[in-house]
């Protein structure tokens, strides 16, 4: 079938939350920093190519801590519900993208907060994928909860790598808790691309005709599979990891840039993307106004100025540095400096 799709990550091009920091920050003592670490052990396993580990995988090593503290779905739900925060314009891109082609959400974030972001936005549930968690169904014992406590300490005291991998490796593997985090498969790296080729094949669309958007090392497998295929493989506000897999760097504040920028995919294909991007670079007024077709985010554009960019192997790190300061300063620095 030859109608344009559109898939983004969640978090970064659409919210600014971190959900499973945000959560461990608030619920356990020291969380945000323990996450943090975490986070930064996820990327160095998945630096090494270990086979089979998937990124976004800080969101299963964290679960052990959230049991020891008691936390449970519930929590997770109504954190989630009460802590919905949007990039400037997302509200207007969900429903405007809707009304124009598919579009899908494809996150690592759990389920739980997807859902409570899918009530408040009207973006269709049925469309997304996330990482499932079933937390309820597990419990943690006395004496296991007194070790996890133990190793967050340890943990935060030491955060070396193989400190790291021998608590999880050597002593974690070894508690029934284990079963917690066996139990999720995180929506992330290899988990996006193959979370694209469902919808691919469900849909019975073509890979040429995919738009994806995404900003973190989770996002890389999907944007490399959109650029491969001669879609449009957006990094948005992303970090070295999004822009050394995408092909346009965007830079903005607010996000209703990529919804012209689906509309004109839909309508005009990956050249016309390209013609209004090199049109856009050489008067940015003149292409907003002769491209967009809403008032209202015609405005918002005239009014955000985002940076457009064509990433080459040459200009990578460029990029990094011009979006490291919006990303810092659209989601803050603690989360924007998270894998």
């Amino acid at each position: 079938m030859n109608e344009k799709f559109y898939v983004t990550d969640c978090e970064g091009p659409l919210s600014i939350n971190d959900n499973a920091y945000e959560i461990s920050d608030y619920f356990i003592p020291e969380g945000g920093e323990l996450f943090s670490i975490l986070s930064n052990y996820d990327d160095m396993l998945v630096e090494k190519n270990i086979e089979g580990y998937l990124a976004g995988s800080t969101l299963k090593l964290i679960l052990p801590f959230f049991k020891a503290y008691g936390l449970t779905e519930k929590d997770l739900v109504e954190f989630s519900e009460d802590n919905i925060n949007m990039v400037d314009g997302a509200y207007k891109m969900i429903n405007y993208v809707q009304n124009i082609m598919p579009f899908y959400i494809v996150s690592t974030s759990y389920n739980q907060y997807i859902k409570a972001l899918c009530d408040k936005t009207g973006f269709c549930y049925e469309n997304t994928y996330s990482t499932q968690l079933e937390l309820d169904k597990f419990k943690i014992s006395d004496e296991e909860q007194e070790s996890i406590l133990s190793i967050r300490e340890n943990i935060l005291f030491d955060y070396g790598f193989d400190n790291i991998h021998k608590q999880f490796s050597e002593i974690i593997s070894k508690m029934q808790i284990n079963n917690l985090i066996e139990s999720v498969t995180p929506v992330g790296g290899v988990g996006k691309r193959n979370a694209i080729l469902d919808i691919i094949n469900k849909n019975d669309y073509e890979p040429s005709n995919l738009m994806y958007s995404g900003d973190s090392i989770t996002d890389c497998e999907a944007l490399e599979y959109a650029k491969d295929n001669e879609g449009i493989s957006i990094s948005f506000n992303g970090n070295i990891h999004s822009i050394s897999s995408a092909s346009i760097s965007i830079t903005s504040t607010n996000n209703l840039i990529l919804a012209l920028i689906a509309d004109i995919f839909k309508n005009k294909s990956t050249e016309g993307v390209y013609d209004f991007i090199s049109s856009y670079n050489d008067n940015p007024l003149d292409s907003i106004l002769s491209y967009s077709k809403n008032d209202e985010i015609t405005q918002d554009l005239l009014l955000s100025k985002p940076s457009i960019d064509l990433i080459t192997e040459k200009n990578v790190n460029e990029l990094n540095e011009k979006s490291k300061e919006i990303r810092n300063k659209v989601r803050g620095q603690k989360i924007g400096n998270l894998g």
